[in-house]
């Protein structure tokens, strides 16, 4: 009988401490409210090369702007597909690349500073929206030779793009894995193309 009594008190203990925890703000991960979405994904030849672009629209969660505007840099990650259409699941993509950028806020210049971590290119914004606008402005990234893409075939490019949790400051990170403000992404955009 004392340990039915224990038990449902243990139980209780969790329930409180859910609640408490839900109540705090530390929701469990869920259907997020903001979104990012890719729109215009599309590639095209240019003397033998093919290049990608795409606009994103960046909705951040007030969490996340706000520690935006706190000087915590965010990082972006887009990753890029390219496939045969109909191969097999065991085939080799032709194109896996991820490309990362960041956005951080200058409290000291008032500015907001958007980088190309690959590259390490940097443009600096007058307003959080502009900032935002060229963020998601993604024009001629270099996907694959023309040459390597066979005649006749049917192709796939699928993009999707995430807020980087890993390369938030540590501190913060354990509130983003619990929180929906902070697990934002994209669904997958697909383009087709035919060589």
């Amino acid at each position: 009988m004392q340990n039915c009594g224990q038990t449902s008190r243990f139980r209780n203990t969790w329930i409180v401490l859910v609640l408490l925890l839900l109540s705090a703000g530390f929701p469990l991960r869920s259907a997020q409210a903001e979104a990012f979405v890719i729109e215009g994904l599309k590639a095209r030849e240019v003397e033998g090369v093919y290049l990608m672009e795409a606009s994103i629209d960046y909705q951040f969660s007030s969490d996340a702007l706000e520690a935006l505007e706190s000087g915590v840099p965010l990082t972006l990650e887009v990753h890029l597909q390219l496939r045969r259409e109909g191969a097999w699941i065991w085939e080799s993509d032709l194109v896996d690349a991820r490309l990362r950028f960041q956005i951080l806020y200058q409290a000291l210049h008032g500015l907001y500073q958007v980088t190309d971590i690959l590259s390490g290119n940097q443009q600096h914004y007058a307003t959080r929206q502009a900032a935002l606008t060229a963020l998601g402005r993604l024009r001629d990234v270099q996907l694959i030779q023309a040459d390597r893409l066979d005649k006749g075939e049917r192709y796939r490019l699928s993009a999707r793009t995430q807020l980087d949790i890993e390369a938030l400051p540590l501190p913060l990170r354990p509130m983003a894995y619990l929180s929906s403000a902070w697990n934002l992404s994209s669904e997958w955009s697909v383009w087709r193309l035919q060589f």
